[in-house]
């Protein structure tokens, strides 16, 4: 091999490192991605590599599981963690997950602090490790939701029934309103999903569920209602292509939860920042990013109805 030709492979593989080594630095070793650069200066506190003296020993860390999908909501959760920061005093990262059981998985092991959830998977995680209730989204006066059944705007289906031999989207496989329910309504005909569907998929998020319908992807799917609405609002032209069928009875609301040995101030701390987001004009733009009207308080007990799904289904 010639000199010259050794130099050039040299000097690329030494590129090479040099970009290796600067997308290394853009995330730690657990994938979280951080949306700002931590910093020094929030009032109230002295951050000085742990967020609590004797408890965390990095910032807090904020997850969304998947009710909606990163692309829809990242705007929305990028303020969430500013204002979080700025109420808090403390530094905060963002992180997403792909599935419900990821997001339950890392706040089992203590490696996030605060998260969005959905309701069973909230049932789930309160019954394995004690993960703790801050607060339940209200939209309308009212802090419930529903699974909306919904299909192409032009399909001569009318209720769930008729989506028998039909391909068909669940959301998550922890999801109440995208997975639960439906599984519900094929158990009463005496039937599982392999048996009642053509095929079906999982798409990870209502919105991205929403439009599997809208482009004909699949011919029916099961999804948020506070989604749904909140997504309409957004993206009519979409939602001008798909309707809806059938509505469940109503749930509480998906909670805001937190890992069960946060510190009880600063879990206090944590849970009044949502119960006055509507109080402040930052907060409420984000509200309206995320189609709230404003968090509450909200007790175990109203989560047992969504209990009582899961073990109809014969779900752990």
């Amino acid at each position: 091999m010639s000199t010259g030709r050794s130099k050039l492979i040299l000097f690329l593989a030494f590129i090479l490192l040099i970009l290796l080594l600067s997308g290394c630095a853009k995330t730690n070793r657990e994938g979280i991605i951080k949306l700002n650069d931590l910093r020094s200066d929030y009032p109230g506190a002295s951050y000085n590599g742990s967020v609590l003296e004797g408890e965390l020993k990095r910032p807090l860390r904020l997850a969304a599981a998947p009710v909606i999908s990163p692309e829809e909501g990242y705007q929305a959760y990028t303020d969430l963690t500013r204002y979080l920061e700025d109420f808090l005093g403390y530094p905060v990262e963002f992180i997403t997950r792909q599935t419900y059981a990821e997001v339950n998985l890392l706040m089992n092991s203590g490696d996030i602090d605060i998260a969005f959830v959905c309701t069973y998977a909230y049932v789930k995680g309160q019954r394995d490790f004690g993960m703790e209730l801050v607060a339940a989204s209200e939209v309308g006066g009212q802090a419930k939701y529903a699974s909306y059944i919904i299909v192409p705007k032009s399909s001569p289906v009318q209720d769930f029934a008729g989506l028998k031999g039909r391909r068909f989207a669940f959301s998550d496989p922890m999801s109440m309103s995208g997975r639960l329910v439906p599984l519900y309504y094929i158990q009463q005909k005496g039937e599982r999903p392999e048996t009642f569907f053509q095929s079906y998929i999982f798409t990870y998020s209502h919105d991205k569920s929403i439009r599997a319908v809208a482009d004909g992807i699949v011919d029916g799917a099961a999804v948020d209602s506070l989604v749904y609405e909140a997504f309409a609002k957004k993206h009519p032209e979409i939602a001008a292509k798909v309707k809806i069928i059938q509505s469940s009875d109503d749930f509480a609301s998906p909670p805001v939860v937190v890992r069960p040995g946060l510190e009880p101030a600063l879990k206090a701390k944590v849970r009044e920042a949502f119960l006055q987001m509507d109080k402040k004009e930052n907060g409420r733009k984000i509200l309206n990013e995320l189609g709230i009207e404003r968090f509450i308080p909200i007790n175990d007990e109203a989560y047992n109805p969504v209990r009582e799904i899961a073990r109809k289904v014969g779900y752990p």
